[in-house]
């Protein structure tokens, strides 16, 4: 049995992570604001240095999940308190695992980090992870991504730190925000669908339909995460689907998920990040031995029942 610290525990990713790790038969402690389901739960605002070191005192492998972070939405409404709150909960981190003599840490970073020069096209080639530099991130986030990508290789170098750096790419499924500026592209187009009286109907889509994405399901993150941290990996590693899809043909997936017949209204003064981003999975493949399979139409058809019900619910007590 294996000491394992999650970190921002009550979040999405980092919950289902906690939930696979249990019945691994890990021992299991989360760290955050707010309880979250595990062996044990230390409530911790991870900026501070010493209730990181609280949270991270014990433990064997830690994974670095907390993050401030939301969709387009809210890294174009918050863009400092992110670039602060997230460079803050990453160098305590990973100082703290470092004191305390952690065997590994696994730092999630995120697609971000890549340059915009490479996204500039809805079929712009796949991205692979020796093509971060010449720099220029996606946003405040990516820099701030890239920032403690850099500061996990110095610690590996300087302290003989085992960190492995995952780059994760537009992670969705079940328990994901849905709602609000925090929802990612895919949870808010489920939810507008959802929301659509009877059979058919009409939702506002950010862009002109045409920018591409690949969508990894939750499970295929946290399979890779496992896998990442059990092995002999030192350089970063893309965990996301390549399987790309337009939002347009997203919106499509959802309505037949749905079946609802749905037209989309344009809206082209909105944010909608890169024209084009995929992962390129050759070295997950190669490293790992696997990489992420879940079919976006099976990912979707789950996903839109469980905002579905969430969406019902939330009209259901608002009385409508």
């Amino acid at each position: 049995m294996t000491r394992v610290l999650v970190t921002g525990a009550s979040g999405f990713i980092a919950g289902r992570l906690v939930e696979r790790l249990r019945r691994d038969g890990h021992r299991v402690r989360a760290a955050g604001r707010r309880p979250a389901a595990a062996d044990e739960f230390v409530q911790a605002d991870l900026r501070d240095a010493e209730q990181c070191r609280r949270a991270v005192e014990g433990t064997d492998v830690v994974f670095a999940l907390a993050a401030n972070m939301g969709g387009i939405g809210w890294t174009h409404h918050a863009p400092a308190e992110i670039l602060r709150d997230n460079l803050l909960i990453t160098t305590q981190t990973v100082e703290a695992a470092r004191a305390a003599g952690v065997t590994t840490l696994v730092y999630a970073s995120s697609a971000c980090i890549y340059p915009r020069y490479l996204q500039t096209r809805p079929d712009s080639p796949a991205l692979r992870e020796d093509q971060v530099f010449p720099a220029d991130p996606d946003m405040s986030y990516g820099w701030e991504k890239l920032t403690g990508e850099t500061l996990c290789a110095t610690y590996r170098d300087a302290f003989g730190m085992d960190i492995k750096v995952a780059r994760l790419h537009t992670v969705y499924g079940p328990g994901a925000a849905w709602s609000g500026p925090r929802a990612k592209a895919l949870m808010a187009l489920c939810a507008k669908v959802a929301a659509i009286d009877g059979n058919a109907g009409t939702i506002e889509v950010w862009g002109d339909g045409t920018q591409t994405r690949s969508f990894c399901h939750v499970d295929d993150c946290v399979e890779g995460l496992t896998r990442l941290a059990a092995s002999g990996v030192t350089v970063p590693v893309n965990i996301g689907s390549d399987e790309r899809v337009t939002i347009a043909d997203a919106v499509r997936l959802i309505a037949d998920a749905a079946g609802k017949e749905v037209t989309m209204s344009f809206a082209p003064h909105q944010p909608v990040g890169p024209l084009g981003r995929s992962s390129d999975n050759t070295l997950c493949g190669e490293l790992l031995g696997w990489t992420p399979g879940v079919p976006l139409a099976e990912g979707i058809r789950e996903t839109y029942h469980w905002v579905a019900a969430r969406v019902a619910g939330e009209r259901s007590r608002a009385g409508v």
